[in-house]
């Protein structure tokens, strides 16, 4: 702004200086004002454009183009303040200059663009001569630079010049439709294909269809201000806005996605502009309830041939032609333009009305369109350069889509609300793909794609697409979480109706809240059947007996509303999973989370379902189609499986173990729960340690749920200690062991297994000099471990469990490790106050300290050395 001063001025002295020009004309917006003095200054200059054939084509139009924006900044301040008056002989001398302009061979649509845009703004103030000849000239602009002007960024401020004009003419005429038409097939397929290319080109189809949207949303705000002014006419309205709305209804149902996309967007405008006034126009009005069916109609049918044309490509995949696949793309297109009109009119006006077709087509544009990187996986996966990748992604982050997404999700949740359940079945369904393919699509982006190529790429850019995904995400399945809870507590009066001892959770069956032993325990059979037999005995007023057939169909039927609602959790839950690798730290998040655990743990249907969407097994150990590129060359040959090697499924793993440790109480006690096993035993050595402390978890609630516990508990205590200490942590082995000595039938020969397995996995730590200096403190670890094993053992198996332990001990090669080991063993026994065990512990761990304490090698040792350690033959010591 410093420099606009001296750049009129240098203007004044040298109507040459394009430098002066440009920098007026970038800064334009900013001008508050400009005065008679400049405007005959910019005369100036464009008499001289006029003469000055020398000058460059390309430099000449740009010169055109910012004096008419100018001209146009101008012609916007008069009509919108009351200081001072236009000069009417600049106005005209500037209306010619562009009508003159317009008629040119050598206008393009940059100059097109401008002249209509300083034209719309000072149609007011032109006479209605004047004003059919602008509006005739711009009509045979649009028509002479069709093709250039469809895929210009120019759009705009044509769009703006255009509303201008048509309302000058008060929105009614011949022209002002003549207008319209023009502009909605300027991306008609006759003409010109916006989406087609060559095969051998490397740009992505979805970048030009999103480069679409951004040029043909002007027409949305030029129709709303057209709408707008039409309500001010009284005489235009309604019959000109039926005039208006069959024209755009021919053009939306051209059969040409084209056109479609044009005429959607401008009946979203339309009916935005008509609803403003709603004091003026009723809902039930023609014209309105026209353009609600209108966007509707666009929405199902855009969404329906998108459907067909995806099974076609699924079929004929290996033999689509490059137009096919465009067509198919094109469809996308005008489904995102519905998609855009309706979010813009409903966040308006909450029109059209809430329909299933409508809440389908937001959806599908979210995941499809707005919170996708399907580019940058093309791009990756084609072997383009990292910047072809950060292109499309400038263009995503920066388009209309990306913009919209989370208004779009907030009316989508509205509209959810508002559908049968059909509807919202398939929104569900919608979400869950949508959710799946970022997640596959960013697995294998994150295994194949080569580290320098990644680390090119702008991870913010990612970044702010991976978190309006998560976001959106949890925005939606909340709004599902709290619609099914709400149908599931609606319904739960009519069953307490029948009477006051039938009781049910005030926060609804499916939500009640979990303890620290497991989930609540309001299942719904429990909370309706028991209270029935009560009812049953219990006379009525007249003498009659109550119906005990009646009370157990309503409670039949509230376990089947409560199952739904924990299906529909279970689902949402799986959901949840395929979001987990770009988590955000979100309350709202922790609470969705809490509520779905919650109504899947109360359903042992629901937790089986839960338990089915779990990654299959082969899958797992599958060694990926290409291998991880972060990788050096001299590690290409070894290829780890999926399961240690994808951080990505990684995540989702997580999830999912984590959530049916908290939900296996639901299911029968018995070997349902053997399914986890696999996968359990699997992630047990999983390099990331919170991964491998899930599958820990798991254990715990798999082996409480399960008649299989003398095999399971070898296996576990094998596979955990192979990784031990680099993957398994000590405080998961500790819940492991724990709940496997909780959970044995007394005299089990696995809790000596057990130990063994454990003192084994010691003593390759201790007798290892090279082991004990890398990681002295996971022996240790090991000793505390078996010192509490100890205290909770059976008693018959503790003079056998003292001797074993040990010898473990003395076994050391090193004092120091020896007292160390004691140190541990005393530090346990001080925090135990089981007397049963612990008096015969102590003088056991006295003998075992004089023992260390005696400076002797190991082979030194006389046998009955290890034998006094067990105390067998001291009788006096037992309680």
């Amino acid at each position: 702004m410093s420099n606009v001063p001296s750049s009129w001025t240098s203007l004044q002295k040298d109507p040459k200086a394009v430098d002066s020009l440009h920098t007026l004309a970038t800064n334009r917006h900013a001008l508050s004002s400009i005065s008679n003095s400049q405007v005959a200054t910019l005369l100036q200059v464009l008499q001289h454009l006029w003469q000055d054939q020398a000058m460059p084509a390309a430099q000449r139009t740009t010169a055109f183009s910012q004096i008419y924006h100018l001209l146009a900044r101008w012609a916007h301040i008069q009509r919108s303040t009351t200081r001072g008056s236009t000069d009417q002989s600049q106005l005209q001398e500037s209306v010619s200059g562009a009508l003159q302009l317009l008629q040119s061979l050598w206008c393009t649509a940059q100059l097109s663009a401008a002249c209509i845009l300083f034209l719309g703004a000072a149609s007011q103030g032109l006479a209605t001569d004047q004003r059919e000849a602008a509006a005739h000239s711009a009509c045979s602009a649009l028509q002479a630079h069709k093709a250039e002007l469809s895929q210009s960024s120019h759009m705009t401020e044509l769009a703006a010049g255009l509303a201008n004009i048509m309302i000058s003419l008060q929105c009614q005429g011949s022209l002002v439709h003549w207008m319209v038409a023009i502009v909605l097939s300027l991306w008609s397929p006759d003409d010109q294909a916006s989406l087609k290319q060559q095969p051998d080109e490397v740009a992505s189809v979805y970048t030009n269809a999103s480069d679409t949207i951004r040029q043909v949303t002007p027409l949305h705000s030029m129709m709303r201000h057209v709408g707008t002014a039409m309500l001010q006419t009284r005489t235009a309205y309604p019959k000109a806005a039926m005039q208006m709305t069959q024209l755009i209804s021919t053009a939306t149902n051209s059969g040409h996605w084209q056109e479609g996309m044009t005429g959607v967007l401008a009946a979203g405008g339309l009916l935005e502009g008509f609803a403003r006034g709603a004091a003026a126009v009723p809902v039930s009005s023609p014209p309105l309830q026209a353009l609600c069916h209108l966007l509707t109609q666009a929405c199902s049918a855009s969404q329906a041939a998108i459907d067909a044309k995806q099974a076609v490509h699924d079929r004929e995949a290996d033999t689509q032609s490059h137009d096919a696949l465009s067509e198919l793309e094109g469809w996308c297109v005008w489904r995102n333009a519905a998609a855009l009109a309706c979010c813009q009119t409903w966040q308006a006006c909450r029109l059209p009305p809430a329909s299933g077709s409508t809440a389908i087509c937001l959806m599908s544009c979210l995941w499809t369109s707005c919170l996708t990187l399907t580019g940058l996986f093309q791009a990756s996966a084609l072997g383009l350069s990292a910047e072809q990748g950060n292109i499309w992604l400038r263009n995503q982050c920066s388009g209309r889509l990306m913009q919209e997404a989370a208004t779009m999700a907030r009316i989508a949740a509205e509209l959810y609300r508002l559908v049968d359940s059909q509807a919202q079945q398939v929104c569900r369904d919608l979400l869950q793909k949508g959710a799946r393919e970022l997640y596959e699509g960013y697995k294998a982006y994150a295994l194949n794609t080569p580290l320098p190529w990644m680390q090119a790429i702008d991870a913010a850019a990612v970044r702010q697409v991976l978190d309006k995904a998560f976001m959106s995400g949890v925005l939606l399945m909340t709004a599902f979480c709290s619609v099914a809870a709400a149908t599931e507590h609606n319904r739960a009066p009519a069953d307490k109706s029948l009477s006051t001892n039938v009781t049910t959770s005030p926060a609804g069956i499916a939500l009640g809240p979990a303890t620290a032993a497991g989930p609540a325990t309001t299942a719904v059979g429990q909370a309706a059947t028991e209270p029935g037999a009560a009812v049953s005995a219990r006379p009525h007023a007249n003498g009659a007996a109550a119906d005990g057939s009646m009370i157990q169909q309503h409670a039949n039927r509230a376990e089947q509303q409560g199952s739904r609602s924990s299906l529909i959790a279970a689902e949402l839950l799986d959901s949840m999973s395929y979001l987990q690798f770009c988590r955000m730290k979100l309350t709202a998040y922790n609470t969705l989370l809490k509520n779905v655990l919650t109504s899947v743990s109360t359903s042992a249907e629901a937790t089986q379902l839960l338990m089915d969407k779990l990654p299959h097994y082969s899958d797992l150990i599958a060694t990926p189609h290409a291998a991880s590129l972060h990788a050096d060359a001299s590690q290409s040959g070894s290829q780890q499986a999926a399961w240690s090697s994808d951080t990505v499924l990684a995540t989702r793993v997580m999830l999912l173990m984590n959530a049916l440790g908290a939900c296996l109480p639901a299911l029968p006690q018995g070997d349902a729960a053997l399914q986890a096993a696999p996968m359990m035993f699997l992630y047990l050595q999983h390099p990331q340690k919170p991964v491998s402390a899930a599958a820990h978890s798991l254990f715990c609630a798999v082996l409480k749920h399960s008649d299989q516990k003398e095999e399971l508990i070898p296996f576990y205590m094998k596979r955990a200690l192979e990784a031990y200490p680099s993957c398994t942590h000590i405080s998961g082995l500790t819940a492991g062991v724990d709940a496997a000595m909780r959970e044995l039938p007394s005299g089990s020969p696995v809790v000596l297994l057990t130990l063994h397995i454990l003192v084994d996995r010691a003593s390759a730590l201790l007798f290892t000099n090279d082991g004990m200096k890398q990681n002295p403190e996971a022996a240790l670890d090991l000793i505390r471990l078996l010192a509490q094993m100890l205290l909770v053992i059976e008693f018959q198996f503790l003079p056998d469990a003292l001797s074993i332990v040990g010898t473990v001990v003395l076994g050391c090669r090193s004092t120091d490790v020896q007292l160390s080991a004691c140190n541990c063993i005393h530090e346990v026994l001080m925090t135990s106050d089981d007397y049963t065990r612990k008096v015969r512990c102590v003088q056991w761990y006295q003998h075992l300290a004089a023992a260390c304490a005696e400076v002797k090698p190991v082979s030194a040792l006389a046998a009955n050395d290890f034998e006094s350690l067990s105390l067998t033959k001291d009788t006096n010591s037992v309680p």
